[in-house]
This record gives C-alpha cells, structure tokens and sequence, in this order.
C-alpha cells in the first residue's frame, strides 16, 4: 500500500488586484461567517464514507458551552455551483479522487480573497481519503480553529484601546491587545482587574488577577478553581451580596496550552452566581511568571441568556485576546 503523505502548503496566492500605487495588493474581502465552511465535493463523494468522516469531525460538539454547538458549521456544495460569492468564503474545503492522486491535503491562503483559507483534500479512493482524514482529525481541527482565532486577534490588534493596554500594563507587567468597546469596571485591588463589553444581549468579560506563588510548585485545576473563586468574588451580581463563582455541577477541565513561547494552563468549565440566578461559560489561562514570584490568569467569561446559540463564537473572541499577551 502506498504511503500516505500530508502536504501542507502554506501560500500566499499573488493574483492580480486592486494596487494603491505602491505597488501593494489587495483582495476582496471574503464572505461568510466565522467558523462557518464550504465544503466542495460532488454529491457521490459528500453522501458517503468521506463526506459523513468530515462531517464527524467538524460538527463535533464545541466543549463547554449552554447549549451544543457545533465546532463549525458547514454548508455544502458541488464543483459546478461553486462560483460567484461561494468562492469568496472565508474557509472553503475541497475534495477530489483521481486515479493518479497522493493521499493528502493542500492548503493555501487568500486565493480569491481576503481573509480566506482553502484545503484541498484529495487521494486516489474515497475509503482511503476517510481513514486519512480520521487519523488526523485532531490536525484538521486545529489548523481551521488557530486560523479562525488569529482572525480574531488580528482585528483587536488592528482596532486596539490604547488606555486599557497601558492600564494592564502598568497594574501586571503583561501587554495584552484589547479590543475597542471593552471598558475598565473594576480594579479595587492592585492584583484584579475587571473589564467587559456589554451589549443588551450579550457581556464578555475579562478578569485579570496575579497572586504569589512558589514557583516550584504544580498548579492542578482544584488549586486555579480557587484561586479563581476567590478573585470572582469580587464581581458582583445583580442582587445583594451576589457574586460571581465556578459552578460545581460540571467540573472544569484543564489541558496545557503554549501561547507565545510560554506555557499556561487552561480551564474550560462554567460560571454562576452565588445568591441569583445567572451563568454561562469561562476559559481562564494561567501561567507561573518565575520572575516575579507570582501565578498570573486571565480569566475570561461569556453571558448570553436570550441567544440559543452564538456562544461558541462569542468565548472563541475572547480567547484571541491571550493570543496577544506576552509577560
């Protein structure tokens, strides 16, 4: 049996566009929604073994979220269809067999637009291409979900509050990207910081808190539970001596994440109030600064009662903020 190859084809398509006089091109601007995809494949190969092995992999539930969400939404297409405004989407995945084909995937960047990501997933047999799209599910994940994140980021980078980066900066030693429309709600003690954005559906918040630590010690997710409690407290609910804290019906989940070189823990798990009733989900990201002698975290949560859906994209906003925070 042949051996099956990933090639993984970063590129930077130089078409022809719009051009300002320096020489400098520009696409049009992609379609679509985040984390939403387009997926090319004739219908004889998306109602069968690859179709349904793609679909088992991106509509897997998103983790820790009210209601199931799945990690992306797709919407399918055939070769003869796919035109006009669909080849402008900002993440398109095709699928072929021919005969002579390697078993694998090519991806390349800002084709027809911009922001825009496509993978071609082709091989020789259609079991082949499944089994090979099985086996690396966790990377296909990955690639569409860091580039969907670093979209995120890129705009809060491209539209940042310069007074909430230097208030951050001065309190923690961290410099961190936040985008416009986020505003300072608290900060009663030199250690925490409270800021959220909130619109009449929605509030996202961020809470930063440091506290000292022997930096020789392991952080488990019961010790950053508490911590985290301790610091949530201060957030206050709607009622008299509501405040904010980890729920316990569904415990957070830890896994170590690596953000610009340096190592953090993340939770995922949910939020209530204690003395009302409000909650929803959190991601916090924690890391041992050695040379301070402290742990710090940044804690961030999403409320959205009257949506049944849309968390998803809202907590994955939120988590392109870490990525812009060096220590």
């Amino acid at each position: 049996m042949k051996n099956i190859l990933l090639s993984a084809v970063f590129a930077m398509a130089m078409l022809p566009g719009c051009n300002n006089g320096s020489g400098k091109q520009y696409k049009t601007p992609s379609t679509g929604a985040p984390y939403e995809i387009v997926v090319v494949a004739p219908d004889t190969l998306w109602q069968g073994a690859v179709g349904d092995t793609l679909c088992a992999i991106l509509e897997q539930e998103a983790p820790m979220l009210n209601q199931p969400e799945p990690l992306f939404d797709i919407v399918h297409t055939t070769p003869d269809r796919f035109s006009n405004v669909l080849v402008r989407h900002r993440n398109i995945i095709r699928m072929d067999i021919s005969p002579s084909a390697a078993t694998g995937i090519d991806v390349a960047y800002d084709v027809d637009a911009a922001p825009q990501i496509e993978l071609m997933m082709h091989s020789s047999n259609a079991d082949t291409l499944a089994a090979y799209l099985s086996r690396h599910a966790d990377r296909i994940i990955g690639l569409l979900d860091d580039t969907e994140i670093e979209r995120f980021a890129a705009r809060a980078r491209k539209f940042p509050d310069k007074s909430l980066a230097d208030s951050v900066r001065a309190m923690f030693g961290i410099d961190m990207t936040i985008p416009r429309g986020y505003k300072l709600r608290n900060s009663i003690s030199p250690d925490f910081m409270w800021i959220s954005y909130e619109t009449p559906l929605t509030s996202q918040g961020i809470v930063i808190y440091s506290y000292p630590v022997d930096t020789a010690s392991r952080f488990g997710v019961n010790e950053i539970v508490v911590r985290r409690n301790a610091f949530t407290a201060l957030i206050p609910g709607p009622s008299d001596g509501s405040y904010m804290t980890t729920s316990t019906y569904i415990p957070p989940v830890i896994r170590p994440v690596v953000i610009d070189g340096r190592t953090w823990a993340e939770v995922r798990g949910f939020w209530d109030v204690e003395g009302d009733f409000m909650g929803g989900p959190f991601v916090s990201y924690t890391t041992i600064d050695k040379a301070r002698g402290r742990a710090v975290t940044i804690d961030e949560y999403v409320y959205s009662p009257k949506q049944s859906k849309g968390r998803r994209n809202f907590i994955r906003q939120m988590e392109s903020i870490v990525r812009n925070v060096n220590l």
